[in-house]
This record gives C-alpha cells, structure tokens and sequence, in this order.
C-alpha cells in the first residue's frame, strides 16, 4: 500500500517527530486560511468584536458584560499590531489555534500521535472553531482558557501533585474571568473529578482545596472591581438568562442550532465512513485507540457535559442563546475518533487529513465568496460588508468641516460609534448609548473641552435619556448617506449626527 499523502508526502504513523510537524502545520494552515481570507473578504468585524475594541481604552478589572480577559487579550494584539478592524481577525484565530494545539498536547497524554492529530483535524471543523473563529467575543475566547483547564485538570489528577492543582485553580480564575459561564464546566468537570476512584482519598481533596483557594485569590481583584461598580457583569448575567419563553421551543432552537455547528464534523465522519472500508485484519495494534475506563469518562464529560447540563437547565429555568455552547466542542474531534473505522493507521491520518484540508477550504472560501462579492450581489446587508471605511472618512469630514481640532468623543450606538472609532483617523474614544458607566475612560470634562460627536442610526427614531441629554447639548446637526454595497449604489445606509462644541475653541490639544 502506498504511503503517499497529501502534497506528495509520506506519512509514517511511527514517526513522532513527523506527526508532530504535520499538526503543528496543519494547525498553522488552518490559521492563515481563515484569518487570511477574513482580511481579504470582510470589511467589518463582528459586533462582539467591536465592543472590544472601545472596551480596550481603558485598563480595568472588569467591563460592562463580562470579566476582563477577553478584552485583555484584544488589548494585547491592538498594543502589537494596531487598532484596526483586521487585528480582530488574527485575535480569534490565533486563540483557535492555541486552542487546537493544547487539545493536541491532551490527546498526546491518552493516544498515538497518529490519533492526537485526527482529533485535532476533526476539532478544527467545528463552525465555532472556524467561521466564528474571526470573532473576539467572550465567547469564542473562552476556547483557549477551557482548553487549558482540562489539560491542568487531567494532570492534576493523575499526578496529585500540590502545584498542578494551583495551575487548575488559575486555569479556572481565567476562565470564569472571561465569561461567568464558564460555571457550567466547573460543575460537568466537578462531578467528573469527584467519580473518579483517583480522588478517592485525602491527598486528592486536600489537592482539590487547593485549586479553589488559588482560584479565589486570582479573583481577589476582580471581586473588588464588582463591588466598586455595584457588579455590572452580574446584572448582565441575570439580564441575559431571565425572561418568559417557552423553555421546550427554546431548547429544540437550542440544539438544532448546535447540530448546524458541528454538522462540518458530521460530514466528514460520513466521508470517512465509505471511504475507509473497515478491516479487522488489517487494524493497527498501535493505533491508540483503546482508552483506559477513566480516559473514557474524561473524553466523554468533557465532550457532553456541557450540552446536557445546559439543555437540563433550558428546559425550565434559564432563556437559552446559541452561542453559549462556543467552548462546549472543544472535545468533539477526540470523541468523534470513535467512528474512524479500525484500519491501517497511516491511511486512516491521510484521508482524515484529505477531508479535514478540504472541508475547510471548501467552508473557508464559500465564506469568503458570500461577504466578498456575493452578498454585495445580492444587494445584502450583513454587518461583515459593512462600509466600515468610508464611514469613518464621513465622521471625519464632518468634524474636519465643522470643528477646528482633534476629535476626542463619539457618542452614539455600541455598533456605529463604534466602527466608525476604529476607522476614522483620530481614534476617537467611545460613549456607547450615551452611558458613562461603558466608557471609562471618558469623563464629563474631556466632552466639554474637546466636544463630541453625536452619531444614530436615521432608523433609530426613539432616544434613551442619556442620547437625549447629549442631543440637547448639540449646536450642530446634519446627516449623510453610505451605499451599503462595493458595487451598486443601493442599499444605503444613513446616519444623523449632531456635534457638541468644545466649550473653548483650540482647548483641546492634538
């Protein structure tokens, strides 16, 4: 049987060292796909990503939604490549990959590196890990810090060793500081840990004290901060799981949604299905694919914990949102492994790898086609072909016309105030709605000083009382139109604005 794998390399399933560049350069490639042809095609970020991007202006121990590591994270790559709408892009994919990579280091404790690599291929063609992958929302940053608390956990517990519990108490801190969901892994990976016959003992609860101490003294700051801002992210939280619906429809929507998320994964186990014809014969002793009991049960919470534990809680108690479940599939390429037919391991690695490169070139450029060029076609107006440029040439046109200086202040909605800081050439800071409890940064004597520019969206015909106070305070009003497509003039989008005057000419320094 040949050995001849994609790009006309051989694959030995033997070869550590070479199964080791494979993934590494599999993982790279699927990097610079998806961030590459994000650049390319969208000209506008997800509104998650956007938040975090007015959120980045000031440094703190929490934000308006969530904890402040997703916004840390935005901060760092802003810090090293600019604030710009590109660096979005790059943010979330290198997240992904970290992500497929530590992944990749937890499969290498339970099988082959052979296997270690099908799961890691398998995981990357979960939508959350791939068209969502672009986006920095808290949900999507989730990814690496869980990522991380399974790898410290499953360490932890095989070894018992004081210090690796205190990683998995920081690991947890990291996790909950990025968003509050993440209580639903502790409580599936709390009753893992407790049923398993290691942690039946002294030392292994002593060690489990440990990691919560350790996780309650990495959030010691974030604590004070809730305090401080009379807990902000909380009241969101509350906001976001409360309300009457009708819990069983919401959970069918709930899991339908899911099954459109993984369906890639789906695909890709019916190709392999008919195109790896099952050999008893000729299956591979070597192919680490027999799990202990207890690797089983790790594989098998970590894969589906998470979903059943949120359905349960769906069906009566808490309003359900889709993209909840982004972290809950880092694990679904290693129990997919399960269905890769027994056979020959080094031509079960080239066809999982020939259907995991083409299934994501196949998703990457048909996503990159329909924001491209096919949505403008189409005369569609999703956020991702959004005029994001020309709108911060408008913004500052408008200043330049009317004001002589540096602006300082956009206020407006969390969307277009918010592209329009990122793209107009001032970088203006951000008062979203109006609120000065979302923009930190900002206080009422910069607005005096420098002024600020007001901007709403011409639909948007009812104001709350903070955009009303600011409206009122205007001296300067306006509108202007943007064609929402590259080709046609048509559909357009148009923006009132309005300018609050410094309240001394030239006060405002460059």
């Amino acid at each position: 049987m040949s050995n001849s794998a994609p790009l006309g390399l051989s694959i030995d399933p033997n070869n550590t060292r070479q199964l080791t560049k494979v993934t590494l350069c599999f993982i790279g490639f699927n990097f610079l796909l998806w961030t590459l042809l994000a650049i390319v095609s969208q000209s506008a970020p997800h509104k998650d990503s956007i938040e975090e991007l007015f959120w980045i202006q000031s440094f703190d121990w929490g934000y308006p939604k969530f904890g402040p590591i997703s916004t840390w994270w935005v901060s760092a790559w802003v810090h090293l490549l600019g604030r710009s709408i590109w660096v979005t892009y790059v943010a979330g994919q290198v997240n992904v990959a970290l992500m497929l990579l530590v992944v990749w280091r937890i499969c290498l404790l339970m099988m082959s590196p052979a296997r270690a690599l099908m799961a890691v291929v398998l995981t990357s063609l979960v939508v959350y890990h791939s068209i969502n992958g672009i986006q920095v929302s808290s949900n999507l940053l989730q990814l690496l810090p869980t990522a991380l608390l399974l790898w410290a956990l499953l360490l932890a517990v095989r070894h018992l060793d004081w210090w690796r519990w205190v990683l998995v108490g920081i690991a947890g801190a990291v996790c909950l500081l990025t968003k509050y969901s993440a209580g639903i892994w502790f409580a599936v990976m709390g009753i893992w840990v407790l049923q398993d016959s290691r942690m039946h003992n002294w030392r292994a609860m002593r060690g489990l004290v440990i990691a919560i101490i350790a996780a309650l003294i990495a959030l010691i700051p974030h604590i004070e901060w809730l305090v401080r801002e009379n807990a902000p992210t909380i009241r969101y939280m509350q906001y976001q799981v409360s309300g009457e619906v009708n819990h069983m429809a919401q959970l069918g929507k709930f899991i339908f949604s899911q099954l459109g998320k993984i369906a890639p994964v789906i695909v890709a186990l019916l190709i392999l299905k008919f195109t790896l014809k099952t050999d008893a014969h000729a299956a591979d002793s070597a192919s680490g694919a027999s799990y202990t009991n207890q690797e089983m049960r790790f594989i098998s919470f970590a894969t589906l914990g998470p979903m059943l534990l949120t359905s349960v809680l769906g069906t009566a108690f808490i309003s359900l949102h889709a993209n909840w479940a982004t972290s809950y599939f880092i694990f679904l390429g290693v129990y997919a492994l399960r269905w890769i037919p027994q056979i020959d391991t080094s031509r079960a690695v080239r066809q999982v790898l020939r259907v995991g490169l083409l299934l994501n070139i196949l998703i990457a450029c048909g996503t990159a086609l329909y924001f491209g060029l096919i949505a403008d076609l189409m005369s569609k107006t999703p956020r991702e072909n959004f005029p994001a440029k020309q709108l911060g040439l408008k913004f500052d046109q408008v200043w330049d016309t009317e004001i002589k200086g540096p602006m300082k202040v956009v206020i407006g909605e969390t969307w277009i105030a918010g592209v329009g800081s990122v793209t107009s050439r001032y970088q203006p800071l951000v008062i979203p709605y109006g609120d000065y409890g979302e923009a930190a940064a900002v206080s009422p004597e910069l607005v005096k000083r420098c002024g600020a520019l007001i901007v709403m969206d011409a639909s948007e015909t009812k104001l709350n009382p903070n955009m009303q106070a600011f409206m009122s305070r205007a001296t300067i009003k306006g509108s202007f139109e943007l064609a929402w497509n590259r080709f046609k003039s048509k559909p357009t989008y148009e923006v009132n604005w309005a300018i609050i005057e410094p309240e001394t000419k030239g006060a405002c320094a460059q």
